[in-house]
C-alpha cells in the first residue's frame, strides 16, 4: 500500500508539473509571433494550454504591435486562466497603504472588469509590406495593334488597406516595316484587399503616354498625350518578401489633340514586398 500511495503522489506531481508547462504568459505568445510561426500553429498551441494570468489591455496593444493578428489574440482571450486576476478583486487590508500600491491595484484590476474584445484593423494574417516593386512582362494592344513589352510598378503603402502607385510601361510593335512604341507613366492610389497568401486590389491611374514611330531604328516622330483609365490585379505569396503577380490588366484611353485611343494591357511578374 505504501508502494502504491508513493506512486500515485509522483504521478500528481509529474502532471502538476506538466500543467505548469502548458501555462503560456503574453510573452511567450509575443516570442513565437516574432518567430514568424504561422498563425495557425500559434493558435493551435493557445487552445492546448491555459493562460498564468488574464492578459489586460496593456497586454492586447503588445501583442498587436508584435504583429499577431486577430485569431491569435482571440484565442489568447478565450484560453483558460490559472490566475483570473494580477491582484484581488477587493482592496488588502493592509495598514496605511503607499499612495502608489492603490493606484497600482485599481489599475491591475481594472482589465479583469473590462475584458475588451480587440476590434480587427485588417484582412492581413500578421504585418502588411509598407513598399511594394513590381516587374514582369507585358502583352497591350493599342486600337487593335498588339505589341510586347514589361510593366514596372512601385507602391508605397502608408495603410494597409491604401497605397500610393507609380506605374510605368513599355511597349513594342511592327507594322508594315514601320517600329511603333507606347511608353506610358501614370499614377494613383492603391486598393488592397490583404488575406493570409493572396491580394487582390484596384486602382484607378492618370497619366501620359508617348506614342513613337521609328523606321530601321530611327525615330522619324512622336507624340504625347494625357491617358486616363485603372486596373487590378491578384497576388500570391511565395515567401517572406515575394509575391508572384499572377494577372493585371489594365485599361487607359490616351488622348492625343483631342483624339481618344483604347490601350489594354495584360501583365504578369514579380513583386518584391518590404
Amino acid at each position: 500500500m505504501k508502494g502504491i500511495s508513493l506512486m500515485l503522489a509522483c504521478l500528481m506531481v509529474f502532471s502538476v508539473g506538466l500543467y505548469g508547462q502548458d501555462a503560456l504568459t503574453i510573452d511567450d505568445v509575443i516570442s513565437m509571433v516574432k518567430a514568424k510561426l504561422r498563425s495557425r500553429t500559434i493558435v493551435q498551441k493557445v487552445n492546448l494550454s491555459s493562460m498564468q494570468y488574464a492578459p489586460s489591455v496593456d497586454d492586447i496593444v503588445r501583442l498587436k504591435k508584435a504583429g499577431a493578428s486577430r485569431r491569435i489574440i482571440e484565442a489568447v482571450l478565450a484560453a483558460p486562466v490559472i490566475e483570473p486576476s494580477v491582484a484581488p478583486a477587493t482592496p488588502s487590508p493592509r495598514p496605511s497603504p503607499e499612495p502608489w500600491t492603490s493606484s497600482s491595484t485599481v489599475a491591475s484590476s481594472e482589465p479583469q472588469a473590462t475584458s475588451p474584445k480587440p476590434r480587427s484593423v485588417g484582412l492581413e494574417e500578421g504585418a502588411y509590406p509598407k513598399i511594394e516593386l513590381f516587374g514582369g512582362y507585358s502583352r497591350a494592344s493599342l486600337e487593335g495593334i498588339g505589341g510586347n513589352g514589361f510593366n514596372i510598378a512601385f507602391s508605397y503603402n502608408p495603410i494597409e488597406w491604401l497605397g500610393l502607385v507609380i506605374d510605368s510601361s513599355s511597349h513594342y510593335a511592327n507594322v508594315l516595316g514601320s517600329d511603333l512604341s507606347v511608353h506610358s507613366l501614370n499614377f494613383g492610389p492603391q486598393f488592397a484587399f490583404r488575406f493570409n497568401r493572396v491580394t487582390p486590389f484596384v486602382r484607378p491611374l492618370v497619366g501620359f503616354s508617348t506614342l513613337r514611330e521609328g523606321f530601321l531604328g530611327i525615330s522619324v516622330g512622336s507624340v504625347t498625350g494625357f491617358s486616363f483609365g485603372g486596373g487590378g490585379g491578384l497576388d500570391v505569396k511565395v515567401a517572406n518578401h515575394v509575391a508572384i503577380r499572377a494577372v493585371q490588366f489594365d485599361y487607359l484611353n490616351i488622348r492625343v489633340s483631342g483624339v481618344g485611343a483604347d490601350f489594354t494591357r495584360l501583365s504578369f511578374g514579380v513583386v518584391g514586398r518590404w
